[in-house]
């Protein structure tokens, strides 16, 4: 049922850049999955994108509405027309006023020095235990920090759940690998996370997507880490997909190619732009929200891929 005032229906405040291509073409599909706050729509032409109520973070392939969110239910059928995504029989999205949005991105020249980094990552950990305890694999970040020291084991495993124990072998060589800029290690430890752990984007999958993400962006804003050049990316990431379900997948890709929530793009760009950590710790409190352990898992991704900027035995101090 639509859950608008008779006669009036949903509209969508603003769209992702591609949600808003999307949208602009015959488009047709099905739900795969509904909940409260969010719908995932797939469609015929195997394009993910999702619908949104107000209060949840935008991302390039998100249709955020005013007000509540419909119901709706998985397996509903659905199409564009008339500037208009319907659904079902009985509701219908008008997107022909809504705004574009993008993710804010800022150049080179404006972020802090890569030298000054690994202090800036170490000072944001400080931030981030006013927010503990962790959930998901941010149970390993404490221990994560500790391998640029040599430090390799956890000095706490045994109060470890049992997807952060059997994570964190795994997640320890990424760490090292990433100390030595070893792109193809990475990729290679990476697959056996992926599809590890449970929900619409397991955890394994989130971490990955957070150190890819984080990749992505170091390698765009600072032209000396041409070792983080990821030539065989697309059919690294196409690999994976039988590993995991669609939506995980979609939202992992976009990742590897530096695209994720509004959130994680706010709190990285505060922490490379040199922002106080006044400003970091709300944004880093806000991405510990998303699902779950999704916040969580997502943070401990890219934390682990700032090591990429780290030198061995350079410790932290906090």
């Amino acid at each position: 049922m639509n859950t608008a005032a008779p006669g009036q229906a949903p509209r969508a405040r603003q769209t992702g850049r591609t949600a808003y291509r999307l949208l602009a073409t015959a488009l047709r599909g099905k739900i795969l999955a509904a909940f409260s706050n969010a719908a995932y729509l797939y469609s015929s032409q195997q394009e993910l994108l999702w619908l949104v109520g107000e209060g949840t973070p935008m991302h390039r392939r998100c249709v955020q509405i005013s007000g509540p969110m419909p119901r709706l239910t998985a397996d509903s059928l659905f199409r564009v027309e008339d500037q208009r995504l319907v659904i079902g029989s009985e509701i219908s999205v008008d997107f022909s006023r809504a705004s574009i949005w993008e993710p804010s991105r800022f150049s080179s020249s404006d972020a802090i020095a890569m030298t000054a980094l690994p202090e800036r990552v170490c000072s944001t950990m400080s931030t981030l235990e006013g927010l503990w305890p962790p959930k998901g694999l941010g149970n390993l970040l404490p221990e994560i920090m500790l391998i640029p020291q040599d430090h390799g084991a956890p000095r706490s495993l045994q109060k470890l759940d049992a997807i952060s124990s059997l994570a964190w072998p795994t997640v320890q060589r990424i760490a090292k690998a990433c100390l030595a800029h070893d792109i193809p290690q990475i990729c290679q430890q990476a697959k056996a996370l992926v599809g590890l752990g449970e929900g619409l984007t397991p955890s394994g999958d989130d971490f990955v997507g957070g150190l890819l993400f984080c990749r992505a962006i170091l390698q765009s804003l600072y032209p000396e880490l041409s070792c983080l050049e990821f030539t065989d990316q697309h059919d690294f990431i196409e690999d994976l997909k039988p590993y995991t379900n669609i939506i995980s997948f979609t939202i992992l890709k976009d990742h590897a190619d530096g695209y994720a929530a509004d959130t994680l793009h706010r709190f990285v760009n505060s922490l490379l732009a040199g922002e106080s950590l006044d400003s970091i710790c709300p944004l880093a409190s806000e991405i510990t929200q998303i699902g779950h352990s999704t916040g969580w898992d997502l943070l401990t991704g890219v934390l682990t891929g700032m090591l990429l900027v780290f030198h061995r035995h350079e410790p932290c101090r906090h």
